[in-house]
């Protein structure tokens, strides 16, 4: 391969949702730091003084520069560096015996940080063969640049070749790309890029192009032109594939949540007929479960239905930039076939999702005004029963007390006796016993009483 060109886009999500406005998410500057750590191994100068060349980062008392995103708020365009250009990397000497040179862009894409890395060897005309390609470090750009959308991998070279090149001709090179990293790359589709065939292949969240062109077969001009409608493609493609992934993951976590709160239900139906006194104590504790569950469960319904809106919105970017490239005759069958059919399935697909699991939050909602509702009356009936004995005990007191009044004999001497059913007592012990036992007698009848009153 004449003339390689490697090229890593890396985009990296700055913002979420859930962060507030003007503000990055707590792993924002993780592209940057992994790059700045890159610069350790892939040598230029420029990586390894990256912090210094991003508006993103700025020094502290000691001198070391730290990321700080409220240096974007008056970010002019996308460029993060401060002249507002790429950056030029300086030529570094390889295993190989020959130097390669470099441009490094970072852009800022509304909630998402964009890297592109691109190296070439510096001489012209210079001819590689598939293991000289290790002189790049693929496998340090593929896995120490730490990237959560995911990355894009184009290789470009010049053959000399009589025929059209076939799929196994970019398959040597593929493997050589993803050798000594934990991708498995598999074939997807071959097209045309600037004027020039490409095959398409994806691993994971990594794509990979292979351009293998004529000499002289590249449009630069062509190129240069499209560069910001290439990029933003591969952007829109890569927020779509890591939004529909966590789309899955909601939906799985949501679902979960739906078996547990489902659970809740059949407990509450077994609740009904346990003893009060239990039922009571086991309702409160269904309380203290549920609402935390379903205020999670209605979030994740919240996240899919935004992960339906970002996907949405993403299609329409991917298909303005697919269309702009196609007027530059620049297409892949799989870019349409993601246009018109996998990403509306992606969209249906978490539709659906969300209709299976709205009418559980109604449900699971309704479960919890019922348990209220439950508890309430189980608690004004407990307190009408305590009412109803504090009654009972009160008139039997009362009465007992009447009759321990009346007596009149608890003053008599202690030799008085008074016989009853054969029994001599002392008219005291006689006034104790018969008060008790009116005490007891009638706190019976009140009970009774009050029991049938509040039958109806």
């Amino acid at each position: 391969m004449k003339n390689p060109i490697l090229s890593l886009y890396a985009f990296h999500l700055r913002q979420t949702l859930d962060d507030a406005p003007n503000t990055a998410s707590q792993d924002a500057a993780t592209l940057w730091e992994s790059l700045t750590e890159v610069g350790q191994i892939l040598s230029f100068p420029e990586l390894q003084s990256l912090k210094s060349q991003l508006i993103s980062y700025s020094p502290d008392e000691r001198g070391n520069y730290q990321y700080n995103s409220q240096q974007e708020n008056d970010l002019k365009n996308e460029w993060l560096t401060h002249h507002g250009d790429a950056l030029e990397l300086t030529p570094i000497p390889t295993s190989m015996g020959f130097k390669i040179k470099g441009t490094f862009q970072p852009f800022r894409l509304h909630d998402t940080y964009c890297a592109d890395i691109t190296l070439s060897p510096e001489i012209a005309d210079f001819d590689i063969a598939p293991e000289q390609l290790s002189a790049f470090n693929p496998p340090v750009l593929i896995e120490k640049i730490n990237a959560d959308l995911g990355k894009v991998i184009v290789l470009h070279g010049e053959q000399n070749y009589w025929t059209k090149p076939k799929e196994r001709d970019a398959e040597k090179w593929v493997n050589v790309l993803c050798a000594n990293t934990h991708l498995n790359p598999r074939f997807v589709d071959e097209g045309e890029l600037f004027n020039c065939p490409c095959f398409l292949f994806e691993a994971e969240d990594v794509t990979i192009i292979i351009s293998l062109a004529k000499p002289k077969q590249l449009d630069l001009e062509r190129a240069n032109a499209n560069y910001g409608w290439l990029r933003d493609l591969f952007w829109s493609q890569k927020k779509v594939d890591s939004t529909y992934k966590e789309a899955q993951k909601c939906y799985q976590a949501a679902r979960h949540l739906y078996s547990i709160l489902e659970a809740k239900v059949q407990d509450f139906y077994v609740l009904l007929n346990e003893n009060p006194e239990k039922r009571l104590d086991c309702l409160d504790a269904l309380l203290k479960t549920i609402p935390q569950n379903l205020l999670q469960y209605n979030c994740y319904i919240r996240d899919l239905k935004a992960h339906h809106t970002t996907i949405a919105t993403n299609l329409a970017n991917f298909n303005n930039r697919l269309k702009r490239l196609r007027e530059s005759e620049t297409t892949f069958n799989a870019w349409s076939n993601y246009s018109n059919k996998k990403y509306p399935r992606h969209l249906a697909q978490i539709q659906t999702y969300i209709h299976y699991l709205e009418p559980g939050k109604d449900l699971f909602g309704n479960l919890i005004n019922t348990i209220r509702a439950t508890v309430e009356l189980e608690q004004a009936k407990r307190e009408k029963e305590l009412q109803n004995n504090l009654q009972s005990i009160g008139i039997g007191i009362a009465a007992g007390a009447i009759v321990a009044s009346s007596s009149g004999l608890i003053v008599q001497p202690k030799t008085e006796r008074i016989e009853i059913f054969r029994m001599s007592l002392h008219p005291f012990i006689w006034s104790l016993m018969l008060s008790a036992i009116c005490a007891i007698g009638f706190w019976g009848i009140a009970e009774v009483w009050l029991g049938r009153k509040k039958n109806g």
